[in-house]
């Protein structure tokens, strides 16, 4: 069981590193620069969903949130009272909320818009024409969203690092 334990709590920590790393790069940098860019920025975040980034980055914290709530269910006792309710339980499970907000508004909301701005790009690329105004506000409004999507799923996962940092030290 010990293997099971281990190796599950390096899948954990290696997707979760990966998820909030690419989560901050994009936040940081890859967002900013697409929008700068304008159309062309659409191009590159065409080709990512093209490549299946929406998809493997969703599997990447899904699979991180499983391990992670496997691993706190092993560690608090099945959940105990006892444990949850210590500094450390408290700690973990401020954590653990945090990473079930990411998971949810980063597959929710931030993969829905990405995708949908892609078929819109898409659209207008092969079009060879500007986008409509109606395609332009809708990508606007897409944007807006996945820009506002990102920072919060970037700040969640902020929290669920720290959490997790601190909590084997309490």
């Amino acid at each position: 069981m010990e293997a099971i334990h281990l190796t599950l709590r390096v899948i954990h920590v290696l997707f979760g590193v990966f998820w909030a790393g690419a989560t901050f790069m994009i936040a940081l940098f890859l967002e900013p620069t697409v929008r700068e860019a304008g159309p062309a920025g659409g191009a590159v975040m065409g080709g990512m969903v093209r490549r299946g980034y929406t998809k493997f980055i969703s599997v990447v914290a899904l699979v991180s949130v499983l391990t992670g709530l496997w691993l706190m269910w092993r560690l608090s006792g099945h959940f105990s009272s006892g444990f949850m309710g210590s500094r450390r339980g408290i700690l973990l499970s401020i954590g653990m909320l945090a990473g079930l907000l990411a998971l949810g508004t980063g597959v929710h909301m931030v993969r829905k818009a990405v995708t949908r701005l892609a078929e819109i790009g898409g659209r207008v690329a092969a079009s060879g024409a500007p986008p409509n105004p109606e395609d332009q506000a809708e990508m606007a409004r897409l944007q807006g969203k996945v820009r506002t999507a990102t920072r919060i799923t970037a700040v969640l996962l902020l929290v669920a690092v720290v959490t997790m940092a601190l909590g084997p030290h309490m």
